[in-house]
């Protein structure tokens, strides 16, 4: 739904479709103009030798039952067997041109477009499915390399024959042009009217598809509660019903196609039999020899099929318009989050306070806020925890560190200095985060530990490995670290991703620590070891806890407790239960669910 109003917003009035793709992919054609320029020459000679040939059949036509002379009908033949030679050359220096251009240029526009959906905020991943983003890198840009490979150059080929072939017929009989001509205003009729209908179902079209491919990527990445809860047939219907709506809406276009090209073939050769009848009453009165009407009747079966073709062509890129306004909608969003026109630097390492100054934040206009009034100051070295009730802005308030989101009122500074004058990239590669489910990627272990910091050797994995107490199930493993995770690490335990994902901040020995209850999933010996590695690594760095279960937050040096978005208590875990407020309740309720576990289990 939200694709289709992007395009209603974004709709171009056909006139000025080719305006508004050239214009936007000129700048990625700039680049190869002398590739494109050599393309078009070669085209135009072939396209010469395309116009030369009813002229040369004439003469062969008229050899053979005018003069009837054997030797220059030889000669015709030999001629036109170059001729073809050379078109056949000049067609393959143009079409392997223009091809190895298209795949260059639209090898830069995927990459562009995945590397500008890389700096997006994750709020705008809020708002579009996994599914509805690979189908703009991989559908969508599809159709774009259509119009650059072929498109465009049979644009400009099919125009040369129009235009060429009808000033050949003009001089040669003016009359005949004109019934040539009768059918072109019936063609570009149809090429309008059918167009935008093209246009509108295609884009459909492509919708319905990137719906189906939401619900086949949800169900894949999702397939073990699938199973678990036995829903395959839900989950068939689901995806067959998004594929039964794609495939009405292209049904509907395939009509909407055949209705058009059955008009314009029809009222292409009805002209050409106008043509025909006219001509032959001519060569019947002796107005013309046979040769020219065969050269003239040639002729105009090249204007037909130009119109045919620019008609078609047409019909092709009003369907790659709508593809070409969702690919640059989506190169053109931007961020929430923003870089700096003059980023400042950080401070030299050794600790920043980081400060929190009335800061206000929701996630969007008419939305409620999720934190109110935030003033905190987090010293170097201290150990901060986040605690409360699920949707206090726990996260919220973590994800405002690395400027996953800015805060709609007030400011976060980091020694001194606020958070939006410093450099994305600076301030995030100073934040280690550890998150409660982390998701690894598809590759081996060794590299996902690896990721953590660009050319880490073996040695500092291995060490990063044991200090996180990840070694030992990892030197079980099949390959030891070149095991590959599966996607998403699904080979491996919660307990075992969130080890490796520990190593991996361990590897990148940040200065500032966001920690969502990392060690929540594993056992009681190995969190006793990783929280030994933590106590080291947070030694001088200023470090946040997200807590939910509370027995780890009581060595914190304060704990501040949120509640719909407000902070209602500070201090020790001591201090707070003594005060009997909100923590002091939540340690309860969690002590009573803790102790009734332990009963059942014996």
């Amino acid at each position: 739904m939200a694709d289709r109003e992007t395009n209603k917003k974004l709709a171009v009035p056909p006139i000025q479709v080719p305006i508004f793709v050239f214009r936007r992919l000129w700048p990625r054609l700039r680049p190869h103009r002398w590739a494109l320029a050599a393309a078009t020459l070669f085209l135009l000679l072939s396209g010469s030798i395309g116009l030369a040939f009813p002229l040369v059949v004439r003469h062969l036509m008229d050899a053979a039952f005018v003069v009837m002379d054997r030797s220059l009908l030889n000669r015709i033949a030999l001629i036109l067997l170059g001729l073809f030679t050379l078109q056949a050359l000049f067609n393959f220096c143009q079409v392997y041109l223009l091809g190895a251009t298209g795949e260059k240029i639209v090898a830069g526009l995927r990459k562009d477009l995945f590397d500008h959906l890389l700096t997006l905020s994750p709020d705008f991943f809020t708002e579009r499915t996994t599914g509805e983003l690979t189908s703009r890198l991989t559908s969508d840009v599809v159709r774009l390399q259509g119009v650059l490979s072929y498109q465009i150059s049979e644009l400009l080929r099919q125009t040369l024959y129009l235009f060429g072939a009808l000033t050949l017929l003009t001089v040669m009989h003016r009359q005949l042009t004109f019934t040539t001509l009768a059918v072109a205003p019936a063609v570009v009729f149809f090429a309008f009217v059918f167009g935008r209908r093209l246009r509108r179902a295609s884009t459909e079209v492509q919708d319905k598809i990137a719906e189906a491919n939401t619900v086949a990527e949800e169900s894949i990445v999702q397939i073990r509660t699938v199973q678990s809860f036995v829903r395959e047939p839900t989950e068939r219907g689901r995806y067959g019903a998004g594929i039964d709506a794609a495939l009405k809406a292209a049904l509907n276009r395939a009509l909407t196609r055949g209705v058009f090209f059955g008009a314009i073939t029809f009222v292409t050769f009805g002209g050409i039999v106008a043509v025909l009848w006219q001509g032959g009453r001519m060569v019947l009165e002796g107005a013309i020899t046979g040769g020219q009407l065969v050269s003239f009747l040639l002729y105009a079966v090249m204007v037909a099929a130009a119109i045919t073709s620019l008609a078609s062509l047409w019909g092709g890129y009003q369907e790659a318009q709508g593809s070409a306004e969702r690919v640059f909608e989506l190169l053109g969003q931007r961020g929430t989050v923003s870089e700096p026109r003059h980023p400042r630097p950080l401070p030299r390492p050794g600790g920043w306070p980081l400060r929190f100054d009335d800061v206000w934040f929701r996630y969007g206009e008419g939305l409620p806020w999720a934190l109110r009034e935030i003033e905190l100051e987090i010293l170097p070295g201290e150990v901060v925890a986040l605690v409360g009730p699920s949707g206090a802005g726990k996260s919220t308030l973590a994800g405002l560190v690395p400027r996953f989101w800015d805060p709609t009122r007030g400011a976060l500074s980091l020694g001194g200095i606020d958070l939006r004058q410093l450099s994305l990239r600076e301030l995030r590669g100073a934040i280690g985060i550890v998150p409660q489910e982390p998701m690894l990627f598809g590759t081996t272990i060794a590299e996902n530990i690896g990721y953590g910091r660009d050319g880490a050797t073996r040695q500092q994995i291995e060490a990063v490995a044991a200090a996180a107490h990840a070694a030992e199930f990892i030197e079980r493993a099949p390959e030891g670290y070149e095991s590959r995770v599966g996607e998403r690490g699904v080979k491996l335990s919660v307990g075992q991703r969130q080890r490796i994902a520990i190593a991996r901040v361990l590897l990148k020995d940040p200065e500032i620590l966001i920690l969502d209850e990392a060690t929540s999933s594993l056992d009681t010996e190995s969190e006793r070891l990783v929280e030994q590695a933590f106590e080291e690594l947070m030694e001088g760095r200023t470090t946040l806890i997200i807590a939910h279960r509370l027995s780890t937050v009581q060595r914190a040096d304060r704990v501040l407790v949120l509640d719909a978005g407000r902070m209602v208590e500070v201090g020790t875990h001591g201090e707070l239960l003594a005060l009997g407020g909100l923590y002091a309740r939540l340690y309860a309720r969690q002590f009573r669910d803790d102790e009734a576990m332990r009963s059942v289990l014996g």
